[in-house]
């Protein structure tokens, strides 16, 4: 009977400890949100601040290499739709706003100007987005024009994994594994989705160089 008595009582200890690990996150967890929606009500107060001076993107369309010829049609229609969007958006204001979130930005700049700042993050993201079409499409053909692209967007504080992936595949295959290496400094956010799945590529690169 003794031999029954060890086991069960470890097991109400380890029922009685799970149960107030679980309260306890709970808790915390009650006091996470009570925080955030305490921090966005504060944040919907701030009144409208000037933004004039914010960092404002400028494509350089210029020093891009964008007026290509493809001998595949199909790639080729391709990149006049990409170059035909990119030149509409760099008429367009756009902000990097990576890893800012919406409260933040209420309570640097005011709530009023959250709409504005959106918009202005949409068409960096959708540059970017149409950039990068653009080099992977001109890649085959064109591989050092293609790079420049990546490069300035690379220097632009993009967090799309495949330029990190492109790039990277590049330097390995020109004989050039520490230019791999430092992309992994110029990743915006390490801690972020985005950020972790570039590390995983960039290893993967290196592994397989």
């Amino acid at each position: 009977m003794q031999y029954l008595i060890l086991p069960v009582a470890i097991t109400i200890l380890v029922w009685v400890l799970n149960h107030n690990i679980r309260k306890a996150n709970k808790k915390n967890e009650k006091k996470t949100i009570e925080s955030f929606l305490k921090r966005e009500d504060n944040a919907n107060l701030v009144r409208r601040k000037d933004i004039s001076n914010l960092p404002y993107i400028h494509v350089p369309l210029e020093h891009l290499p964008l007026d290509i010829t493809l001998k595949d049609e199909k790639k080729q229609s391709k990149i006049e739709n990409y170059h035909k969007q990119i030149t509409y958006l760099s008429e367009k204001q756009m902000l990097n706003l990576i890893g800012i979130s919406n409260t933040e930005l209420k309570e640097r700049y005011g709530v009023a100007n959250l709409e504005k700042l959106s918009t202005y993050d949409g068409n960096y993201g959708r540059m970017l987005s149409n950039l990068q079409n653009y080099a992977a499409t001109i890649y085959d053909e064109y591989p050092d024009e293609a790079v420049t692209i990546l490069e300035y967007m690379i220097n632009e504080g993009t967090d799309i994994s495949s330029t990190f992936e492109l790039l990277g595949s590049y330097y390995i295959q020109n004989g050039n594994p520490d230019a791999c290496k430092k992309l992994y400094d110029r990743i915006p956010d390490k801690n972020s989705v985005s950020g972790k799945m570039i590390q995983e590529k960039l290893d993967r690169i290196l592994e397989e160089s």
